[in-house]
């Protein structure tokens, strides 16, 4: 008994060693200090040696499940990476030339821009992913994404009190916004049969025009205001703490809304994995009949499912307003919905895969930015790589529809 309790307290300590370096690391990483690299990788090295002793597993075994993981997709990107080679050489410019500016851009010299681009992204990929666990394809985060923006604004120009209230209240107002915005399909749905793919998207183009209207009334208006096409900036109590306030050599852009997005990713994944309601949707994803026959109340979980997708895709409207903007512009459409497509499929749709495919897109356009400066390599060509990893992602899909279908 004794030496279970200490076996059970040595193995709690290690796992909390190993929480707290990656914490650290990454928490550093993201401040542009590379040293926190270092705690990530002993933290990596700690756990692969844990899991391998717990599990009773050979190294090989375990490098082979890793394998069968991410196979596709990082075959998916090097033949990308490997097209779009091609085109540069064909249209006169130097592959290795430029594909380096766009490593170096994207992981050191804008690695802050990195971040920033991935923020949004981690959101609306988050949404995405939780829909399609439940059978269901959230094309319309897009629209959310400005659903939360223009929550955050409307918010934020109003209410100025102190920020450990009105941050929070907001974020909550926010994903709130986006889970009522997305009750509309869930119901059409249900009662109509009408496809989500088709509902989500027109609302997204709904709420691009609604946002303009928004802007007008909130201080874009051009008769009184020369800034037509943006709100006035919110209450500077509701803007999100900025990483050179903890760590001074920080990009001042930088703020906390990374490290909520990592920890929204961690909760989707245990809600996903570790909950009653989070079994339920993947049950129904994976097979709404069976889930029928075992008296699971699929509108419902359709419900649930579509709302939680469009509160999680708004949330990345309201960081992107209180972290980074403070304002609403009328072309503020990044393309952080769209985008957040190509990220889920490319983690294939697992939560915490979602951070690093994110990081990835992230990189991409950030080194595009640079390789476009210095090697004058036009970023169009970044774009042709996306959608070739896209492209061989729905193909992938397709695939694996048509196999099952043929089986049955």
């Amino acid at each position: 008994m004794i030496k279970e309790k200490t076996a059970n307290l040595q193995n709690k300590l290690i796992n909390f060693i190993i929480i707290a370096l990656f914490a650290i690391g990454t928490f550093f990483v993201i401040g542009g200090v590379f040293i926190g690299w270092s705690l990530i990788v002993i933290a990596l090295i700690f756990w692969t040696y844990r899991f391998l002793k717990q599990e009773d597993m050979k190294l090989k075994n375990f490098l082979n499940i890793i394998y069968l993981k991410i196979k596709f997709p990082a075959f998916g990107l090097l033949l990308s990476f490997l097209l779009g080679g091609i085109i540069m050489y064909i249209s006169g410019y130097n592959p290795i030339r430029s594909y380096g500016a766009m490593i170096y851009g994207g992981l050191i010299k804008n690695w802050h821009i990195t971040i920033l681009n991935s923020i949004p992204l981690i959101f609306t990929g988050l949404s995405i992913a939780l829909a399609f666990k439940g059978g269901l394809f959230n094309i319309g985060a897009e629209g959310q994404y400005y659903i939360g923006a223009m929550v955050a604004t409307w918010i934020g120009l109003r209410v100025n009190i102190s920020p450990f209230i009105i941050i929070p209240v907001i974020f909550i107002a926010g994903f709130m916004g986006g889970a009522l915005f997305n009750v509309i399909p869930a119901i059409l749905k249900i009662k109509k049969g009408a496809h989500e793919v088709v509902t989500t998207m027109m609302l997204a183009y709904i709420a691009a025009i609604l946002s303009s209207l928004f802007i007008k009334f909130n201080g874009g208006n051009p008769v009184t205001s020369k800034h037509a096409y943006i709100t006035d900036t919110i209450f500077e109590s509701a803007w999100l703490t900025k990483f050179d306030s903890i760590i001074p050599s920080a990009n001042y852009r930088l703020h906390i809304g990374i490290l909520l997005a990592i920890g929204l990713a961690i909760l989707v994944q245990f809600f996903l994995y570790r909950t009653r309601l989070g079994f339920l949707i993947r049950v129904v994803g994976e097979s709404p009949q069976t889930a029928k026959t075992q008296g699971i109340s699929v509108p419902k979980i359709i419900v649930l499912t579509l709302c939680l997708a469009g509160g999680i895709a708004a949330l990345a409207g309201v960081t992107q307003v209180l972290g980074l903007d403070h304002k609403m512009f009328e072309n503020l459409n990044a393309g952080y919905g769209w985008n957040g497509i190509a990220v889920a499929l490319l983690a294939n749709t697992s939560p915490i895969g979602v951070i690093f495919t994110a990081l990835l897109w992230g990189a991409l356009d950030a080194g595009g930015q640079y390789m476009a400066r210095t090697v004058q390599t036009p970023t169009s060509i970044v774009e042709i790589i996306k959608g070739l990893v896209l492209f061989l992602l729905l193909a992938k899909y397709l695939f694996t529809y048509l196999k099952k279908r043929r089986k049955v």
